[in-house]
Order: C-alpha cells, then sequence, then structure tokens
C-alpha cells in the first residue's frame, strides 16, 4: 500500500508524462479511476492542469500547491466512501464513480484559477467560482457536496462574500456574536436538510442540495438587509469582477503574489486594501466600495502614471518619473519586494517614514522579523522639530532599477504620509530634479546598496 501511495506521489509530482497509468495499479482510488474511462480522461486533464499551473506560478510558489494538492488526494476519495485501507467494491458503484468525476471537475477548476493571472488578463476569472473555503480540507458531508457540486460553490461564494463584508463593517465584540451566529446557521442547514455530520456523500446527501442552495441564499439576504455603503456595494458585486479586483492587488503589488486568489477577502486582502487605500489618498475603510473599486480598477488598467502602476525602468535610463502634488514630488517606490506605494519626496527629514498600517501590513506578508525593530529613536521632521518614534529597518527600498538595502525607516501612525528622507535619499549618491520633464535624476546607473558598514570586501 504504501508503495502504491508512493508511485501515485511520484506520478503526480514529475510534471513531466500526463497519461494515467492503469498498469497494476493498486491504490484504492487509482482502482476507482481505472474503472471509468471519463474518470481516467479527468486524472490526466487534472494532471495537465498542474503541470500548467507550476510553470504558471514559478518554483517559488509551487511548494505551497504541491503541499495543498497532496492533502486533497488524501480526501478526496474518503468523501466519496472510498476507504484508502481496502480495496473498493467491485464493480464500483455507480454514485462512487459519479461522486469521484463532480471532485476531478471541481479540482481542475481550483487548480486552474490557482495563482497570479497570465499578464494581461486581470479581468478573466477561472470558469468555477468558489467555494469560500478550502475544498482540500474538506471532510464533512456539507462541505464535500459544496466541493463538489459547481451550483452550490458559487451560492457558497456569494454567502461568504456577504459573511466577510459584515464582518469588517462590525466592531470587535459583535464580530464573536457573528462567528457564533455563522457556526449556529450550519447547525440548523445540517438539521434541517438532514445532511449528516459525518461520512461519505450519499444519495441522500445529494438529495439535500435544494434544501442547502435555499439556506445559503436566505442568510445571504438577512446579511444583506445588515449592511450600509460601502460593505453592501462589495457584497453585491458580480462575483467575476470580485475576483478580478483581488486579481488587480495582486498585480499592482499591494498582495502577495504567492497569495490564493479565491475572492474571500480575508486577512492579507484586506492588509492589502488598507495598503492600496493608504497609498491613493483615500480613507481606510479596509473595504472596496464602489468608488474605491473604479479607482482601483483604473490604476490596473493605466500605463501612464508613476501612482498608477508598478514602477517603470529607467526612461530615459538616469531619470525616474515623478508626480507633482501641489509643491510637493512624489515617486513610486517598492518596499522589502512585496508592495509598491508612493512616497513623497522629502529631503528634509530625517529617516523614511511608513504608515502604521503599511508596517502592518509588510509584518503580515513576513518580509519583517524581530531585528528589524529599531526601538524607540529621535526623529527630524522637515521643519527641523525633533519626536520620539519607533523605528524599522526596511530590509530593502526600491526605485526603478535602483535598490538600497537595510534603509532605517520610522513608523508614523496610520493616516500619516509616506515619505522618503535622507536614510534613503543619502545612499543614492547624487541626485537632481528635472521639472521640465519631472523626472528624478539619479547619477551612477543602476545600483543595490547596501547599508553603510553592513557588508565588506574581502580586500577591506
Amino acid at each position: 500500500m504504501r508503495l502504491a501511495a508512493l508511485i501515485l506521489t511520484l506520478a503526480l509530482s514529475s510534471g513531466a508524462a500526463n497519461a494515467f497509468d492503469c498498469n497494476d495499479v493498486t491504490l484504492p482510488s487509482s482502482i476507482v479511476i481505472c474503472s471509468d474511462a471519463e474518470l481516467i480522461r479527468l486524472a490526466e486533464e487534472r494532471q495537465q492542469a498542474i503541470n500548467e499551473a507550476r510553470e504558471r506560478i514559478g518554483e517559488d510558489a509551487w511548494p505551497a500547491l504541491w503541499e495543498n494538492q497532496k492533502a486533497w488526494v488524501r480526501s478526496y476519495a474518503a468523501g466519496c466512501g472510498i476507504s484508502q485501507d481496502r480495496p473498493p467494491p467491485m464493480p464500483v458503484p455507480a454514485s462512487a464513480r459519479a461522486c469521484f468525476k463532480r471532485a476531478a471537475e471541481a479540482r481542475i477548476a481550483f487548480i486552474r484559477g490557482y495563482g497570479p493571472p497570465a499578464s494581461g488578463s486581470l479581468t478573466v476569472a477561472p470558469k468555477r467560482v468558489g467555494p469560500g473555503f478550502d475544498c482540500s480540507k474538506a471532510m464533512r458531508p456539507l462541505s464535500l457536496i459544496i466541493c463538489a457540486d459547481t451550483d452550490l460553490a458559487e451560492v457558497d461564494f456569494r454567502f461568504n462574500q456577504a459573511y466577510w463584508a459584515l464582518f469588517q463593517q462590525l466592531d470587535r465584540s459583535a464580530r464573536q456574536d457573528l462567528l457564533q451566529e455563522d457556526e449556529g446557521f450550519i447547525d440548523a442547514v445540517q438539521e434541517q436538510c438532514r445532511v449528516p455530520r459525518s461520512g461519505a456523500l450519499s444519495a441522500q446527501v445529494w438529495q439535500s442540495k435544494n434544501c442547502i442552495r435555499g439556506s445559503y441564499e436566505g442568510q445571504r439576504v438577512r446579511w444583506l438587509f445588515r449592511l450600509s455603503a460601502p460593505a453592501y456595494e462589495e457584497a453585491t458585486r458580480p462575483a467575476e469582477r470580485h475576483l478580478a479586483l483581488q486579481r488587480a492587488l495582486q498585480a499592482l503589488g499591494f498582495l502577495a503574489g504567492a497569495s490564493l486568489t479565491d475572492g474571500v477577502y480575508g486577512e492579507q486582502t484586506r492588509d492589502a486594501i488598507i495598503a492600496w487605500q493608504t497609498g491613493r489618498g483615500r480613507a481606510p475603510t479596509v473595504l472596496l466600495g464602489e468608488a474605491d473599486a473604479r479607482a482601483l480598477e483604473l490604476q490596473a488598467r493605466s500605463t501612464d502614471s508613476p501612482r498608477l502602476s508598478m514602477p517603470k525602468e529607467l526612461s530615459p535610463p538616469d531619470g525616474i518619473p515623478l508626480e507633482r502634488e501641489g509643491k510637493l514630488f512624489v515617486v513610486a517606490a517598492r518596499i522589502n519586494g512585496t508592495i509598491t506605494l508612493p512616497f513623497i519626496l522629502d529631503s528634509g527629514a530625517s529617516d523614511v517614514q511608513i504608515p502604521f498600517d503599511v508596517a502592518k501590513t509588510l509584518d503580515r506578508a513576513g518580509t519583517i522579523f524581530k531585528d528589524d525593530l529599531l526601538g524607540t529613536q529621535v526623529c527630524i521632521l522637515a521643519d527641523g522639530s525633533q519626536v520620539r518614534c519607533d523605528g524599522l529597518m526596511l530590509r530593502e527600498l526600491r526605485l526603478g532599477t535602483h535598490t538600497v538595502r537595510n534603509v532605517v525607516a520610522s513608523i508614523g501612525p496610520v493616516k500619516s504620509d509616506l515619505l522618503l528622507g535622507q536614510s534613503f535619499l543619502s545612499r543614492l549618491g547624487r541626485w537632481t530634479i528635472d521639472n521640465s520633464r519631472g523626472m528624478l535624476i539619479l547619477q551612477g546607473g543602476n545600483e543595490d546598496q547596501q547599508a553603510v558598514g553592513s557588508a565588506r570586501r574581502p580586500d577591506d
């Protein structure tokens, strides 16, 4: 049995051949697949989707998908009533084969929608929408039937869309009540729709499909009545656009590239929304109301403004585009290789400054470590005044093709400005502003500078 499982694992991880080999299979799930030509075709299609996903997301992001795939392989057969400890009944029951087919189709859709979209395809959504949870971890019949049925998967997606919008609208104490309300609702669905709390997807469970759909749609409507703008606008947005907005945050660098763009606006997506709203000078509502959604879509499509796109390569070779805001100049900079935000060029400030919510976003992305926290220090403002502030070491700050490492920064209040102070500017060497072209001109070409004293050559 262990050898058979190893063979299956090697076949899945090879990424080379797509044909499903039915010679001498002993793994119960493989026996079921090999009993049906359609299941064999779906197994080959699934492997092809895995190969394409691996190429699309790259080797750095591949291990996360591979672990997710292994968890799904371990769980879906049991969900269809096939034990991995003994051979399946022969002939394989039609209900088990039908369950395998639904699980395979759902998995293929999941894999094809995994990871960042291809270049230029921000508005393209996967053919299957939902559900609002990870099907690889589904064990109970209620979760399994939602994962296996395309219609219920989308119903659950819309249900979660309303739930998370309401969750963000409520204060901390009310959120706990909402969690309990949600748990009570799930218990009620299982009771009213006669869905067992354990076991496989039996014919009885499938007969509960309409009851489940009606219950979920009814609860969604009740939650929508409790929403006000912008939460209502976010919760009622079409699923395809809801997904596209999440991908826009990812494409613009606010949401980590390895994050799963599944339409569920969880903690990472909420942090990305805050970072984007702060960078655009908008109120940090944590919700994507219609006005914010349109602005984000415009930013994702824009290729002209340095504030509406990722930092451009130097054009001309020694210049970085600037945007004027009144008497100030703004330039896009990428922090710790994670998010790109518009900074005010402030040569009078001693340090780089980032708002607290931006620091929180960087922390959530795993780019801030204990050693990066510098404690309380004295910061000099542009008007010469001195204040106490919390210090943070940014491991990387990038303008165009110029990267400076180990940059001292101060953490400002949530609504404070992002400032490029002397802790960064002094490390660029000679720089000037070309007002006629709206460019920050850097002397010395592309650089990758370390903090003073942080790196030594062997001959120092």
